[in-house]
This record gives structure tokens, sequence and C-alpha cells, in this order.
């Protein structure tokens, strides 16, 4: 089986020349349409086969890598792909594209969570919200369960921070395959740290992307403070993401 397998990899194997990983809401939207915009390489982003119900069987390890990436070869055709909820299987489709590189962002977790819980319209100080609702899709409301990776029930802050905590940790294991970006350095220098990420991957810049920088690839969020936004729930993302955090240069 496992023959079969690689023999139906075999002829696409080497597609994917980088993978963008990085939490959602983390910037690896913008990373990602810049980069293909200013190098010309086809982008496959956050594609159907990546959301709820086939992603979570993915994380948690029912599915097996390979099995997920046959099913989507024609997202893992092309030269980058961007799919955050990948990065919690970056090592194992690493080893799957042995070639291939990745860009890993990121983003200061207070930040960060407070952006997804704005895509959500959820206030970081609620209490807990129903595990379904109709305004949030299934994909969503699995991440704000922890349900996609399995994890334990608990308060919707802890366990998004319980998911950036996983994140940085994973970017940080990636060693030399890896070029680490932090969300903040890349918006105050747009145009230099795609350079340089193109530069890294060995793409060729062929095109300006000086119009197209302040393009917002997604719904911008709020400019609330984190201790106004989360309450007392500030608390449970310095508990769990504190230590981290400070080591990669952040404060609430």
């Amino acid at each position: 089986m496992i023959q079969l397998l690689d023999s139906l990899l075999a002829p696409w194997r080497r597609s994917p020349q980088l993978f963008v990983f990085g939490n959602q809401k983390s910037g690896t939207s913008a990373i990602a349409g810049l980069l293909a915009a200013a190098t010309g390489k086809r982008l496959a982003a956050d594609f159907p086969g990546a959301r709820h119900p086939f992603i979570g069987p993915l994380l948690r390890g029912e599915t097996p890598i390979t099995t997920f990436v046959r099913r989507n070869r024609g997202s893992f055709s092309a030269p980058i792909v961007k799919e955050p909820s990948l990065t919690f299987v970056a090592a194992a489709l690493l080893t799957l594209f042995p070639e291939a590189r990745c860009i890993f962002v990121l983003r200061n977790p207070w930040q960060n969570i407070r952006s997804i819980l704005n895509r959500l319209d959820v206030r970081g100080d609620t209490p807990q919200p129903a595990a379904r609702s109709k305004r949030i899709n299934p994909t969503w409301s699995d991440i704000l369960s922890g349900a996609d990776l399995g994890l334990p029930p608990d308060h919707f802050v802890s366990i998004l921070a319980t998911r950036w905590l996983r994140a940085a940790e994973i970017g940080q294991s990636l060693g030399d395959r890896a070029a680490v970006v932090r969300y903040e350095d890349f918006t105050a220098a747009k145009r230099n740290t795609i350079a340089q990420l193109a530069a890294g991957a060995g793409f060729p810049m062929i095109a300006d992307i000086a119009s197209q920088v302040d393009h917002p690839f997604q719904p911008q969020g709020t400019d609330e403070s984190p201790h106004r936004f989360f309450g007392p729930n500030l608390a449970r993302i310095e508990a769990i993401c504190g230590a981290r955090a400070r080591a990669l240069g952040y404060a609430p």
C-alpha cells in the first residue's frame, strides 16, 4: 500500500516549492498574496479540501497525510501553497515534499487572537460561546472550540491561546527549512520583506508590487487595546503564551 501511494504521489511530489505557514489571522494571506503577485507564481490558498469536515481528521491524525495530499492534488500542484491549518502538520508536509521550503509567519499573540475574534464578531471578554452558531461556519467553529486539533473543552480564549502556542513551537522547530518572519516586521517594510522572502525561496521578482502592498487581503480588525477587548480573559493568554511570546519579543 505504501509503495502504491508513493507511485501515485511521485509525479507531482516536487510541485509545491514553497509553503506559507502560520496561525489563522497572522498575516499569511498578505505575505502569500504579495509573493505570488511579485513572482508570478501560482498560489493555492485556503482551498475547500482543507476546511470542515476534512481538515480536523488530518490534524488529529485520523487521515494520513498522503491521503489528504492525494485528495487535494490540484491544490498541491501549485508552486506556493498557503493554508493556515496546515501549520499543524508542517513537519509531515515538509517530509513528504523534501525539496520544498516554507515561510512561517508569527504574530503577537494578543493581537493575533483578537484578530481571530474580530473576524468572528466575538468579544474576548464574553462567556464561552455556543459550540455551534449559525453565524460562525463549521470550520471556524472547530477552531474556536479546539475540535480540529482535538483539544479538551476549555474557554475559547484559552483554546486560541493554546493554538497560538502550538503554532509558535512548530515554527521554531522547523530549523533551516523555514524562513521565520514576524508579521510586525513585515508590516514595517512590506516590499523589502517580500523581496527577501522571494530571494530565499529562489523565486525571481518579475513585478512591482508597490501599488498592492496596502491591499487588505483579509477584513480589518479593530484597534481596541487587548486590555479592553479581553478584560479578565487577558490573563488566560498571559498564562499560556506569555513566556514564549516574550522570548519572541512580544508583549501585550
